[in-house]
């Protein structure tokens, strides 16, 4: 099937909105969280309704969505990236790519808590780095960097290739949208409708 522009594609795809049990191994909270099902790549996800999906920003982004948290206004962003079939890098890059990108305490390098788990048949690695970002594509930064900031990004093993999720914004937000990013990841599988 010839890939077609992201967002057309997900806007057609966005399925239904159901409440859905928290991420595994968490404990089941009075309301459970409302999402919404999304279909990329034979596959299918379960995203938060509180995240507003907006157009890719680039054809090697699935998915992309703007989370505001509420008080302080602040802002964090999800993005989806594809890179084709062998494309995107091995998780290890990703993460010393990133790593490359953050700045710490007394301009110290920023070491990343790594996780590593199978979610849906599909190996998972998960990186989250905290401190001064300076975002960029590629290799290395661009720009100035900005102080406390958040990346918690996953390289997802899936059948299509890589797909490498990141929400990365100011730590608090960030960490308001930790669980919620995890259940993310976990709801990734295999097209079932």
């Amino acid at each position: 099937m010839p890939r077609l522009s992201a967002h057309i594609v997900l806007s057609a795809l966005i399925l239904s909105i159901a409440p859905t049990a928290p991420a595994l191994g968490a404990e089941m909270t009075q309301s459970a969280q409302a999402t919404v099902k999304i279909a990329f790549l034979g596959l299918e996800a379960h995203a938060p309704t509180a995240w507003t999906m907006v157009p890719p920003a680039s054809d090697k982004r699935l998915a992309q969505f703007k989370i505001t948290t509420a008080g302080e206004g602040m802002t964090a962003e999800v993005i989806v990236f594809h890179f084709g079939k062998g494309g995107g890098g091995s998780a290890e890059a990703n993460i010393e790519r990133w790593q490359g990108q953050f700045i710490g305490t007394e301009n110290r390098p920023v070491t990343p808590v790594i996780n590593r788990f199978q979610s849906n048949g599909m190996a998972v690695t998960t990186a989250e780095l905290n401190g001064a970002y300076a975002r960029g594509i590629g290799i290395g930064p661009t720009g100035e960097a900005k102080p406390d900031q958040t990346l918690l990004a996953a390289v997802v093993e899936s059948p299509e290739g890589n797909l490498i999720i990141q929400l990365h914004g100011m730590a608090a937000s960030v960490n308001a949208q930790k669980e919620a990013f995890l259940a993310f990841i976990r709801s990734i599988r295999g097209e079932t409708i």
